[in-house]
C-alpha cells in the first residue's frame, strides 16, 4: 500500500520535470513562469513541520489519508483549470498534500522497523520514486501524446482520492500517551511566542547532527531539481524530443533510480547510513562536473543527466533512513522538517533552473548544482552523525 500510494504522489511531484514546456504551452504561459508556479508549490512545504508535529500526537494514519485526498483534489482541479490563477491554486493544494504524505509515511514505517533494518524498509518504499519514472511518467507522456496535458492530472488525482479511501484499512500505530499528556500540559502554559517557536524547533542534544542531516536533504534536492526541472526543455530544444520520447527517457531514468534504491535497501544498513549518504553526495558532485562535457549527443546527454540522478537517489534514500533516528522522540517533526527543507530546495531550483539554462545553457545548470552538492558533501562529513546515541530532553 505504501509503495502504491507513494507511486502516485511521486508521479504528481515529478510530472513537471520532463513535460514542463508542454504543460506551460497548454496553460498558455512560459516555461519560466510555470517554473515559478512549481516553486510556489514547493513553498507549501513550510506547512510540513506543523503537520508532522500534529501527526506525532494524533497518529500518522489520519494525516496520510487527508494528505492523499488533498493531493488528489488538487491534481483534478489542475486538470480542469482554465486559467493560470486557478492552476496555481490547484498545485498549492496538491503541494500541501504532498508535504503531509511522504514524511509521515516514513515516520509511520519507522515505528514498525528497527533501526538496523530501517534503510532496507525505507529503501523498498522509495522504489516508488523510480517506479514513477518507469510507469508514471512513461504513461504520462503517452496520455499527453494521445489526449492532452490535462488527462494525466485528472487520472492521477482520481487514483489518489481512491487511495485515501483504501488507507482506512491501514493499521493505526501506537501513540505515546505520556508524550501526548506532556504536550497538552506544555501547550496549556502561557509562554511567549519566541519561546514557543524555539521549543518547536529545538531538537535536543543531537540537534547539530539532526539539523545538518535536514539541511543536506534540502541541498541535495536543490542540486538535482535545478537540472531536472528543465531537462525536458533541454532535450526538446537541443535534440528535438517530443512528449512520448521524453516519457521514454523518464522510463530509462526510472530504471536507474530503481537500481539505486535497490542498492540502498541491500547495502546501506551494512556499510553504514552516513557512509552511504557520503558516497551518493560525492558521486553527485563529480558527475555534475561531467555534465557539460557529455552534452555532445542525445545518448551522452541522457547519460549526463542519469549519472547524478543515480547518486542523488543513493544519497537521498540513505539520508531518509539516517533522519529517522536523529531524534526518535520527535520523528514525525524531524521527517517533516526534512520534507520542508527538500521542498525549499525544490522551490528555489524550480525558479532558478529554467533561468540558468536559458541564460547560460547546460554549463550554467552544472556549475550551480556542483557547488551546492559540494557544500552538501562537506556538511555530511563534518556535521552529520550516524545516529543519536543519547537523547536528553
Amino acid at each position: 500500500m505504501g509503495i502504491g500510494a507513494k507511486l502516485l504522489i511521486d508521479t504528481s511531484i515529478q510530472i513537471f520535470n520532463p513535460f514542463l514546456t508542454i504543460i506551460a504551452a497548454g496553460i498558455g504561459i512560459s516555461s519560466v513562469s510555470l517554473g515559478g508556479l512549481v516553486a510556489l508549490r514547493g513553498l507549501t512545504g513550510l506547512f510540513s513541520p506543523a503537520i508532522g508535529a500534529i501527526a506525532d500526537k494524533i497518529g500518522h494514519k489520519l494525516i496520510l489519508q487527508l494528505s492523499l485526498f488533498l493531493s488528489g483534489a488538487g491534481m483534478i482541479l489542475a486538470g480542469f483549470s482554465r486559467s493560470p490563477v486557478l492552476f496555481a491554486a490547484a498545485i498549492i493544494i496538491t503541494g500541501i498534500g504532498q508535504a503531509g504524505f511522504t514524511p509521515n509515511l516514513h515516520a509511520y514505517l519507522s515505528t514498525k522497523l528497527s533501526y538496523d533494518k530501517r534503510a532496507r524498509g525505507i529503501g523498498i518504499v522509495e522504489y516508488s520514486w523510480a517506479l514513477a519514472g518507469i510507469f508514471g511518467l512513461f504513461a504520462t507522456g503517452y496520455l499527453i501524446e494521445k489526449f492532452s496535458w490535462r488527462s494525466p492530472f485528472i487520472l492521477i488525482g482520481s487514483l489518489l482520492i481512491f487511495a485515501s479511501i483504501i488507507y482506512f484499512s491501514l493499521a493505526s500505530e501506537k501513540i505515546d500517551r505520556q508524550n501526548w499528556q506532556m504536550s497538552k500540559k506544555v501547550s496549556s502554559e502561557k509562554i511567549s511566542l519566541t519561546k514557543s517557536i524555539f521549543q518547536f524547533f529545538h531538537l535536543g542534544k543531537n540537534a547539530r547532527s539532526a539539523w545538518g542531516t535536514i539541511i543536506v536533504q534540502g541541498l541535495n534536492m536543490f542540486a538535482i531539481m535545478h537540472v531536472m526541472i528543465i531537462h525536458g526543455g533541454w532535450l526538446g530544444r537541443e535534440y528535438n524530443l517530443g512528449p512520448s520520447q521524453l516519457g521514454a527517457v523518464a522510463l530509462v531514468f526510472g530504471f536507474s533510480d530503481l537500481a539505486a534504491s535497490i542498492f540502498v535497501s541491500i547495502a546501506a544498513d551494512r556499510i553504514g547510513k552516513k557512509k552511504s549518504v557520503a558516497i551518493g553526495v560525492a558521486g553527485m558532485t563529480i558527475t555534475f562536473a561531467l555534465m557539460p562535457v557529455l552534452n555532445i549527443s542525445l545518448y551522452a546527454a541522457i547519460l549526463g543527466i542519469m549519472l547524478p540522478r543515480i547518486f542523488f537517489e543513493v544519497a537521498t534514500v540513505s539520508n531518509l533512513a539516517l533522519l529517522t533516528e536523529q531524534v526518535p522522540e520527535q520523528r514525525g517533526k524531524v521527517m517533516s522538517l526534512s520534507t520542508t527543507s527538500g521542498l525549499i530546495g525544490i522551490t528555489a531550483a524550480s525558479a532558478l533552473g529554467p533561468v540558468s539554462y536559458y541564460s547560460r545553457g547546460v554549463t550554467g545548470l552544472a556549475i550551480i548544482s556542483f557547488v551546492v552538492s559540494l557544500l552538501s558533501f562537506i556538511l555530511v562529513i563534518i556535521v552529520v552523525k550516524d545516529k543519536a546515541h543519547t537523547q536528553i530532553y
